[in-house]
């Protein structure tokens, strides 16, 4: 008896120290990297995970119109979407490229993960899913579903756990240990739904800024030693180990998005291409135009008020002409191509000041009459016509169909490429998107 007891001795004190060896750490400061790893540009600091309140920004449009019009705006129709980076989404303290944020031994190689899914303890916020739209489920406010896909995997997130196996490609090691930085984590798109169902929400307001602050989905990191031990497939009602120290992200709208619901318009027909005409250098610098008319179409209900409107709780419907490439937003602001409520007065190429693009022309929009309009930078909401907001009845008329309660409008418009005022025109192509957006203001 004593001998074996010696024997199980012995053998648990070969066995112990391998365990210990493979483990995961939370990296929160510089001393869990090596001097080598910092000449090398790489981070590391304290970061607090993914608590209720850590949301980043998702990207959404800051004010998402809902129709109390059911059908107007039938069950299924996508209100608003965006796809958002780990870096901007997962943290109101937000991650640098190169921080670490884990450090595993070698051994952990083949034990690394992603681990996904809603929020599903909550019945707001991914407890329950919609039988309206696949892979939806109910959020806070009413009408309103919501719809994760991890842009990693392509997957949609569930209230079931879903894991996705990190590897060395996009990880950084040494002859000691693994380190996972921040850039390792999967993105989120998020789609928001009109619904009819009623049954779960916490807010029906006519406004409401999103003050529920639980978080629609979460990201944890899974690693021997950590004590996320979730695994795939299990359910997030009831398990939620590791949070939220060893969660990385935590997306959700959390004072974001301010939903609006009122008597609304929808664009209705727009074209997917304005061709201009080749125009020549010597032309331009002399003042003349390429030029190509265009026409959208909306349908407003009959109760929708036309207006720009000044206050957080207005529902005047405004529409604008949105420069929806950051290039080309960046490039315009840096020429001075703006009005006193940073509007844009041109739109550029999409790649301006790169080889093979056009430079010192921009494109401008004028409406029927023959007024230049300001081009929205942003969706940002009540800026008036200096910022891009026009009442959508100043752009367009109606076409006197009342259906139901709801009428079209129609505007006519031109693109005018012209030569930009004190700069060089360049020869190239001019490759340039707008985008034509309706909204409660």
């Amino acid at each position: 008896m004593v001998k074996k007891l010696f024997y199980l001795i012995s053998f648990l004190g070969l066995v112990i120290p391998g365990i210990s060896q493979a483990t995961c750490s939370i990296v929160d400061g510089t001393g869990y990297l090596t001097t080598a790893l910092i000449e090398a540009g790489y981070t590391a600091k304290s970061w607090g995970g993914g608590c209720d309140t850590c949301n980043g920004n998702i990207g959404l449009p800051p004010v998402v119109s809902i129709s109390t019009n059911s059908s107007f705006m039938p069950s299924g129709t996508l209100l608003a979407s965006s796809t958002a980076d780990f870096f901007q989404a997962s943290s109101s303290t937000p991650y640098g490229q190169n921080q670490i944020l884990f450090r595993c031994a070698l051994a952990d190689a083949d034990s690394i993960y992603e681990m996904y899914a809603t929020n599903g303890d909550n019945a707001y916020t991914g407890q329950y899913a919609t039988d309206e739209v696949d892979n939806a489920y109910y959020s806070p406010v009413m009408n309103v579903a919501y719809r994760l896909t991890n842009t990693s995997t392509g997957e949609y997130y569930s209230r079931y756990w879903k894991a996705r196996k990190l590897v060395a490609d996009n990880w950084v090691q040494d002859e000691n240990y693994i380190y996972i930085p921040a850039s390792i984590f999967s993105g989120v798109t998020i789609e928001l739904f009109k619904i009819d169902s009623t049954t779960y929400y916490t807010n029906s307001s006519t406004t409401w800024l999103m003050s529920y602050s639980q978080p629609y989905g979460y990201i944890a990191f899974k690693g021997p030693g950590l004590s996320t031990n979730v695994t795939d497939g299990a359910d997030s009602y009831s398990n939620s180990n590791g949070w939220h120290s060893a969660w990385p992200a935590a997306y959700g709208l959390y004072n974001n998005v301010t939903f609006v619901r009122g008597a609304m318009c929808l664009v209705k027909d727009y074209p997917s291409v304005v061709l201009l005409p080749t125009m020549s250098i010597s032309s331009l610098n002399s003042g003349e135009t390429s030029q190509s008319s265009f026409s959208i179409s909306l349908k407003c209900e009959d109760a929708a008020v036309s207006s720009v409107g000044t206050t957080a709780a207005s529902t005047a419907v405004a529409m604008g002409f949105l420069v929806n490439q950051p290039t080309a937003v960046t490039a315009a602001t840096n020429l001075g191509l703006t009005t006193s409520s940073g509007g844009l007065t041109h739109l550029l190429d999409t790649n301006y000041g790169s080889s093979g693009s056009a430079s010192g022309v921009g494109i401008k929009i004028y409406n029927e009459s023959g007024a230049a309009l300001t081009l929205l930078p942003s969706r940002t909401t009540r800026t008036g016509n200096l910022g891009g907001w026009y009442a959508y009845k100043d752009l367009t008329t109606s076409q006197g169909d009342s259906t139901d309660g709801v009428t079209t409008y129609t505007g006519n418009f031109t693109a005018s490429l012209e030569a930009i005022s004190g700069e060089t025109v360049t020869a190239g192509s001019v490759n340039a998107q707008l985008q034509v957006v309706v909204s409660f203001q």
